[in-house]
C-alpha cells in the first residue's frame, strides 16, 4: 500500500494507463481512476487474494500474463499453469479513435 501511495500520483501525473508489476504471488487486474494495475506474480507459490475497490479480476493460481500491444490497444491475457486462459481484457489507448462500426 505504501508503494501505491508513492507511485499512484506519478502515474496519474504522467498519464500512464497501465502499471505492470509482479511479486504479489497472484494474478490481478485492478483499475483505479484511469490507471490499470496489472499484477502477474504467480509463477510459483501463490497466496490468497481478495478483491479490493477497483478489482476487475483476481485469482490465487499459478500462472502468467501475455500482452499484445498495437497503436490503439493493450491486450492482456492471464493464463494458468496449464496454459488455459482464465481472463482477458483490452485496454484502449486514451484518445484512440473509436473502432469502425461493422457494415
Amino acid at each position: 500500500m505504501e508503494l501505491l501511495e508513492q507511485v499512484k500520483p506519478i502515474l496519474e501525473r504522467r498519464g500512464a494507463q497501465a502499471y505492470i508489476n509482479g511479486h504479489e504471488h497472484d494474478l490481478q487486474h485492478i483499475k483505479v481512476g484511469s490507471v490499470n494495475y496489472i499484477t502477474t506474480g504467480a509463477g510459483s507459490e501463490v497466496r490468497p487474494t481478495a478483491a479490493i475497490p477497483g478489482t476487475l479480476f483476481c485469482l490465487a493460481r499459478s500462472g502468467f500474463a501475455t500482452f499484445r500491444v498495437d497503436r490503439e490497444t493493450l491486450r492482456l491475457e492471464f493464463r494458468d499453469f496449464e496454459g488455459a486462459r482464465v481472463y482477458a481484457a483490452s485496454i484502449p489507448r486514451l484518445g484512440a479513435p473509436a473502432p469502425a462500426a461493422a457494415a
